[in-house]
């Protein structure tokens, strides 16, 4: 019980973001266009400064991303079997769109940390792992693949000639490949970090950005929130809910199992693979021209309906 009104307690963050953005425009102090300024800035400058500040202070062990590459590869499964089942249901181009990314990617950084901690108090090592597993899992995997799915189903589609190639050469582009880079060869030439001379306040900077990344993300997508007919949204939540909050969770214990791994790996890659849909996908629907809209109120549904899940899947791994 204690641990569903801990689950409880962090989804209600994320709802009262929401409406804090909803009141906000039901004010007039920020309008729906406002959503995509808001996006901008999170994959532009937030996420760019969380990458290079996650990624440049990384050590690790080859052997420690076995769960990393396990999660990754549920990740994949998911995005393949969510769009196998939306052509088979018919979904149109822009709701394949939101229920792929949906299905696909969790909330490992904003929710997954607190429930990590909440299920081992305490035991510093087990978010340490929970934060290797979820960054290279989850968070390089969301911000390389996410703007490329988002692409494919906005509003140039697969029509477009080349549009695969100019995606890879946009993200080639992008903030978030340059911040990914400086951050490995930051990392690999074990350059200073954190408060040293002159570098102390532009990583004070990266950190403060990082901080408003989550925040500013759940604005953006308030902002863009319609209430949706139900007939609209039943089918697309209900493969979420099936693909994201079942099948990925379940079938990251069975495959922790089979690959041997310790009582810890298994329990973090569970709690991990339970998540909620991450806010990130849904801004990358909107930059993208997708149908953010759909994806905004699948986030807030799926979300809701994991205070359930999640206790089921904390009973699962003890």
């Amino acid at each position: 019980m204690d641990f569903f009104y801990k689950s409880l307690n962090a989804v209600l963050v994320i709802v009262l973001l929401y409406l804090c953005a909803l009141y906000m425009r039901h004010k007039d102090f920020l309008k729906e266009e406002h959503s995509m300024v808001l996006a901008k800035i999170v994959t532009e400058l937030c996420l760019p400064a969380m990458i290079f500040i996650s990624v440049s202070k990384s050590s690790f062990e080859f052997k420690q991303l076995e769960p990393a590459f396990v999660i990754l590869g549920l990740e994949i499964a998911c995005i393949a079997l969510a769009w196998w089942i939306s052509c088979l249901l018919k979904l149109s181009n822009a709701q394949t769109g939101a229920v792929v990314l949906c299905s696909a990617f969790g909330s490992s950084a904003f929710l997954g940390y607190s429930f990590i901690m909440s299920v081992f108090p305490g035991q510093s090592v087990a978010l340490d792992e929970g934060v290797l597993i979820s960054e290279v899992g989850v968070g390089y995997p969301i911000y390389i693949l996410a703007p490329m799915l988002a692409s494919r189903f906005g509003t140039a589609g697969s029509k477009e000639n080349g549009i695969y190639r100019k995606i890879v050469l946009d993200f080639l582009k992008s903030p978030v490949f340059f911040s990914l880079i400086l951050g490995i060869l930051w990392s690999v030439f074990k350059l200073p970090t954190g408060d040293h001379g002159f570098l102390g306040p532009f990583f004070k900077l990266f950190k403060d950005l990082s901080s408003a990344l989550t925040p500013l993300a759940i604005l953006s997508i308030g902002l863009m929130f319609e209430v949706p007919k139900i007939k609209s949204i039943l089918i697309p939540f209900i493969i979420v809910v099936l693909i994201k909050l079942i099948f990925q969770p379940v079938a990251a214990n069975v495959l922790s199992v089979s690959f041997g791994f310790s009582d810890l790996w298994r329990e973090i890659l569970v709690i991990l693979s339970a998540m909620p849909p991450a806010v990130l996908g849904v801004v990358f629907l909107k930059r993208y021209g997708a149908d953010a809209s759909l994806a905004s109120a699948l986030v807030i549904a799926v979300t809701l309906v994991s205070v359930i899940t999640l206790t089921g899947m904390a009973l699962l791994i003890h």
